[in-house]
């Protein structure tokens, strides 16, 4: 088949996907011109061409297909119809906005750890939530987008984010916001919280969640901050010239265990013994900030994704953790918040480790996503971190994020492509 039928073919089937449902934009990213007297910038290098042909061609080259397309229509569904009426979901609070066509939906967020309380992460979680409409190129700028008044408040409530982990991804929606829609509504934001971001940044050179009581960045939270400011590099913000230099230099002042990284230095003092997930978080922020990606470190890091792809198996495991006695913790690789991070990592990676990677992916979200019921277009948050914590409305966005990178993202490693004309 032809290149140009390939195209044409999933062009169709993306159509066909979105049939009785909000469909995609037909309008190119960036094809809104700039505001009066600003000059247009340079072409995204983050932010994907998430829009009409281009998308369509970055889905065709990068592994997607009708199902994982007719998945993102599903689960974006769920989500605005749990969504509040301001634009912000509630973790522990969406199934008061369930339509009452059978049982409500369960999954609720819960504390940091478990605690059977209040989510405390509305916040980012509803910058997630934004991410994954955003992804899919849904706007108020696009005409005729059904999505698109929800997407407006969604915007406008993360103007005001500023806890410590909802600001790095309300910075990061409100950079692929501008770059999409490209008048310059949402540059003074981006900046003013790139500015805060930075500001925060450690004597090591990245950034840490609990600055104010234990010394020393940690992996998690960099791997929050750093996308954030490359969106916002999207927008004309201006980045340390020594920043990819000093994350990098941090990284390798990690404790490594076969590709497996500490969560921070020093860390099991506090705890923290060397993880996957911490690794292929070191994996993904070498790959956003486009250094290291030859050194051993790096390769060991993204060995991890090649042996443990995603596979949607549950299994539990008694073990003895010191000071705790035996406890019962889940195994295995099922882990949404992982797999986005070994998603992030291959997909800049590319070749094999991406295309093996995003099958398997593919394989294990498109089949578990819930099909009846209120809580159809969602999924189940049974990884460690989804099921304790994160929750539903948190496991969906995650899961629609990933099926949407082969065109939410670019990748870094590629040539920059020209300007898209302007106008109309």
């Amino acid at each position: 088949m032809t290149r140009r039928r390939l195209l044409h073919g999933l062009l169709l089937v993306a159509t066909a996907a979105t049939a009785g449902t909000p469909s995609p934009p037909a309008a190119h990213a960036g094809d809104a011109p700039p505001s009066p007297g600003r000059e247009a910038r340079p072409p995204a290098r983050f932010t994907g061409p998430r829009v009409g042909g281009p998308r369509i061609a970055a889905l065709a080259r990068f592994g997607g297909d009708a199902a994982s397309e007719r998945a993102v229509v599903a689960g974006l569904d769920w989500l605005a119809r749990h969504a509040n009426a301001d634009g912000t979901w509630d973790a522990d609070g969406f199934p008061a906005r369930c339509d009452g066509k059978g049982p409500a939906c369960d999954g609720l967020g819960k504390g940091q750890h478990g605690e059977d309380v209040p989510c405390p992460f509305d916040a980012p979680i509803s910058a997630l939530a934004t991410l994954a409409f955003l992804g899919a190129g849904h706007g108020p700028w696009v005409e005729g987008d059904a999505h698109g008044p929800l997407i407006g408040r969604a915007l406008e409530a993360l103007r005001g984010v500023r806890d410590v982990w909802g600001l790095p991804l309300a910075t990061q929606a409100l950079a692929e916001a501008e770059v999409l829609e490209g008048r310059g509504r949402f540059v003074e934001a981006v900046r003013a919280n790139a500015e805060r971001l930075l500001a925060a940044r450690q004597p090591d050179g990245a950034w840490a969640y609990a600055a104010g009581f234990r010394a020393g960045s940690d992996v998690p939270y960099t791997a929050l901050v750093v996308p954030a400011l490359v969106a916002a590099r999207d927008v004309g913000v201006a980045l340390p010239a020594t920043l990819a230099a000093d994350v990098d230099r941090w990284l390798a002042s990690l404790e490594d265990d076969a590709g497996r990284l500490a969560y921070l230095a020093d860390g099991r003092r506090y705890g923290y013994t060397p993880t996957a997930a911490n690794g292929l978080a070191a994996a993904a922020l070498r790959g956003w900030l486009e250094v290291g990606r030859d050194g051993k470190r790096h390769r060991g890091h993204l060995a991890l994704a090649a042996k443990d792809r995603p596979d949607w198996t549950i299994a539990w495991k008694e073990l003895t953790v010191p000071g705790r006695g035996k406890v019962k913790v889940q195994v295995g690789h099922l882990s949404l918040l992982e797999w986005f991070l070994g998603t992030e990592a291959t997909f800049e990676a590319g070749g094999e480790a991406w295309s093996g990677w995003f099958a398997r992916l593919r394989g294990a979200l498109v089949p578990h996503q819930v099909a009846k019921g209120c809580a159809r277009g969602s999924w189940d948050p049974l990884g460690t971190y989804e099921r304790q914590t994160g929750g539903r409305v948190f496991a969906t966005a995650l899961a629609v994020l990933m099926l949407e990178t082969p065109y939410r993202r670019r990748r870094l490693a590629d040539p920059v492509a020209a300007p898209a004309p302007r106008g109309r």
